[in-house]
């Protein structure tokens, strides 16, 4: 009995500490994310093509690398969103054109920051 007891305990453990890890990881790299966005609009506001074109490339780098473990952790459709607003970015970016640019960037912000936002616990999550 105690036996089965302790067993349960650990499990439990195991998923408390690997769902704490888990949104640990998201915001951390929500964080990340969110700064090299920082980055491309300063660069969008200055007209300074070339350079916000490096940084969405780094963007665009960060990215592949935290999309594969974000794929395992959350929902496909976020995932694909946050792509297509990528794509949409870079080319604005790629033709220059400034108010194109800054509105699919804030929407590229947004989709980032709901998912760390989404997988906070919090009284509105819950209910």
């Amino acid at each position: 009995m105690l036996r089965t007891y302790l067993i349960a305990g650990i499990i439990i453990l195991i998923l408390v500490l690997g769902g704490y890890w888990q949104n640990n990881y998201i915001s951390e790299s929500t964080y990340t994310l969110t700064e090299k966005l920082v980055n491309v609009e300063e660069q969008i506001r200055a007209k300074s093509w070339s350079n916000a074109n490096q940084e969405i490339e780094k963007f665009s780098q960060d990215w592949n690398g935290i999309k594969k473990f974000w794929s395992i952790l959350l929902d496909h459709q976020e995932i694909d969103e946050i792509e297509l607003s990528l794509i949409r970015l870079e080319q604005y970016i790629k033709e220059n054109e400034t108010v194109l640019s800054l509105g699919e960037l804030s929407a590229l912000r947004l989709l980032v920051d709901h998912i760390a936002d989404k997988g906070m616990i919090t009284l509105q999550n819950i209910f």
